[in-house]
């Protein structure tokens, strides 16, 4: 699996969820430029693979009880508009050099897809699996410590596969970067769940995402590990 940490698979009634989709899209992007008065929480991390190294920023920022989140690394840009319980309402996902602006809203229990991917015109619509939708897991499994496990589904970046997942609380607390941390491991469910997981760090005290330990790719991929800066 690659990249959940940024965190993180028809088209069906083709007019009807294109014309709910433009609706859609049009809200998150007037939302979206509201909350960009609201001054913005920034957050810094290295991540470590092998000998690459690159630099991850977080800002967020709440207005009318929507979090507005945006993560960056190198060309790579993720919008989520999250609810106060901290799912994801929409994911937007932005690559310069790979030409890709695409916009993914979740409503009556189906995703939809629209914009471009890879320079093409990307429109689908997914039927969602019926768990919490929790794109970026980093920031949403933070929130909801206090649960010994959660299943959830979520978007694989590379491929736009809808994945369920299962999130689980190690009992007692552990030492990562210097700092007293829960660690939620983070897996596959099913046949799957022997072929891939990872490790997501999250400060004792307020709960804020901190370290996360991972192989993001085939045999023989380094681990990659992320620490707050």
């Amino acid at each position: 699996m690659k990249r959940f940490y940024h965190l993180t698979t028809m088209p069906h009634n083709i007019i009807e969820c294109n014309t709910i989709l433009s609706c859609l899209v049009i809200c998150c992007s007037i939302l979206y430029s509201i909350s960009c008065n609201a001054q913005a929480r920034q957050r810094h991390f290295e991540s470590v693979c092998g000998k690459e190294k690159n630099i991850i920023i977080w800002n967020e920022k709440t207005e009318n009880n929507i979090i507005f989140l945006t993560t960056s690394q190198n060309s790579e840009v993720h919008h989520y508009r999250l609810s106060p319980l901290c799912t994801t309402l929409s994911w937007q996902l932005t690559d310069s050099i790979k030409h890709t602006n695409l916009t993914i809203v979740l409503y009556n229990n189906n995703y939809y897809f629209k914009g471009t991917l890879n320079n093409q015109p990307y429109n689908k619509t997914v039927k969602s699996k019926g768990y919490p939708w929790y794109q970026n897991i980093a920031y949403s499994a933070g929130q909801t410590i206090n649960k010994n496990s959660i299943k959830y589904e979520c978007f694989r970046p590379d491929n736009l596969e809808l994945y369920v997942m299962q999130a689980e609380r190690k009992a007692t607390t552990v030492l990562f970067n210097n700092q007293k941390t829960y660690e939620i491991k983070v897996r596959l469910t099913g046949i799957l769940s022997h072929f891939w997981s990872c490790l997501y760090y999250f400060n004792a005290a307020n709960h804020q995402f901190i370290g996360y330990k991972g192989v993001n790719g085939g045999p023989g991929t380094p681990e990659t590990i992320i620490k707050a800066k």
